[in-house]
């Protein structure tokens, strides 16, 4: 059995993005001691749900870089002292205007080896319309901050922005990889209810169509392939074998524990949501009450189901023989009728099922002929 993941959930920033629907407010130092004591004591529970060995730490939001100095080295030393530990990979999402100098030395310092960056773009209009904090030149001097601080950096590019262009794409790319980022998520805009974004598209915003999306989607795909990067999952490029460690746990259906208010986890077939609500979250650790809001058990065929829509994500596609043997099917014989609809999409030789790289965009549709 492979190693686990380790997650762990910062709901706070300094401000709201147009766009997000995460758990997160906007509070200050008192607040965050009141949570980060209080993730800490959910961590040391955490051995009494699972033993065995976890390789990487990754630390989300929210924003973790505008957390009080010293905060995320006690995360990562309540985790390393809780849990059979050997991590290969620690994570910290970052924002361009909260990851100063002395952030990055404090991070350094913490043990993180990787900093996943919110720059989303490098357009000051585009940053200006979706409510980002930063504008191009904060974005990129964080970028020379962590690469040059000795990071692993990732950078984020968000799609179907107000106002984007292709070219605005290729100068994320090109600029990225000049400066030796070595993974790029490039993912699409999803306008979620409630938010303020949601709000304007309703008071009459108009954002890209999907064929201008998709548009925008295959730019970036041929930017970053010309610069060196390989798609290794629908939203995700690497170069130089830097593939997200972390993330490869939920697509490959491996076990995550997660730590912290919103935060989810999965354990064998048991999978648990925390509560979302930073005030009950808080009340309840402190009160040691049942904190989930929710558990359930995967079924043979549930687990299967995700097992097959997590792993046509990746470029690698499924290890058919290895689904055979963990569930004792016939894959060809079960799912003769959904390779039969998808010929044209997949590649399958017999023992590996995955997405031609050319139909990634549809990716969602082939999907749901196998599940």
């Amino acid at each position: 059995m492979s190693a686990a993941g380790i997650y762990v959930h910062i709901p706070f920033c300094r401000s709201k993005c147009a766009y997000c629907d995460f758990v997160s407010i906007c509070e200050g130092e008192g607040k965050q001691r009141e949570f980060i004591n209080a993730l800490l004591r959910e961590i040391n529970t955490g051995r009494k749900i699972f033993s065995g060995e976890a390789d990487t730490l990754y630390i989300g939001g929210g924003t973790p870089s505008c957390l009080f100095k010293g905060a995320v080295k006690e995360i990562a030393d309540a985790v390393i002292s809780t849990f059979k530990c050997d991590i290969k990979e620690f994570t910290v999402e970052c924002n361009p205007d909260t990851f100063t100098d002395g952030k990055a030395d404090e991070l350094k310092e913490a043990g993180v080896t990787r900093i996943s960056l919110g720059v989303q773009s490098l357009s000051d209009n585009v940053l200006k319309a979706i409510g980002r904090r930063h504008d191009s030149a904060a974005a990129k001097e964080a970028v020379k901050r962590a690469v040059g601080h000795g990071f692993d950096v990732s950078a984020d590019l968000m799609l179907g922005l107000e106002g984007q262009s292709g070219d605005d794409v290729k100068e994320f790319v090109s600029y990225m990889a000049g400066e030796g980022v070595e993974h790029v998520s490039a993912y699409m805009l999803k306008v979620e209810q409630g938010t303020l974004l949601e709000k304007r598209v309703r008071e009459g915003l108009v954002l890209p169509s999907d064929d201008d999306c998709a548009r925008l989607y295959d730019t970036a795909c041929e930017a970053l392939s010309a610069h060196g990067f390989r798609r290794y999952e629908t939203s995700n490029f690497c170069k130089n074998g830097k593939v997200c460690m972390h993330n490869m746990k939920y697509w490959t259906m491996a076990d995550y524990l997660a730590f912290g208010v919103a935060a989810h986890g999965k354990i064998g077939k048991l999978r648990y949501y925390n509560i979302s609500d930073v005030d009950s979250y808080i009340a309840r650790i402190n009160s040691d009450s049942h904190r989930y809001e929710t558990e359930e058990e995967l079924s043979e065929e549930e687990e299967l189901s995700e097992t097959l829509m997590l792993g046509l994500r990746l470029e690698d596609g499924i290890n058919v023989k290895e689904l055979e043997k963990r569930y004792g099917i016939d894959f060809e014989k079960q799912y003769s009728s959904a390779l039969g609809k998808t010929a044209p999409y997949v590649l399958f030789d017999g023992n590996t099922l995955r997405i031609r790289p050319e139909y990634a965009l549809v990716a969602n549709a082939v999907i749901e002929e196998f599940i």
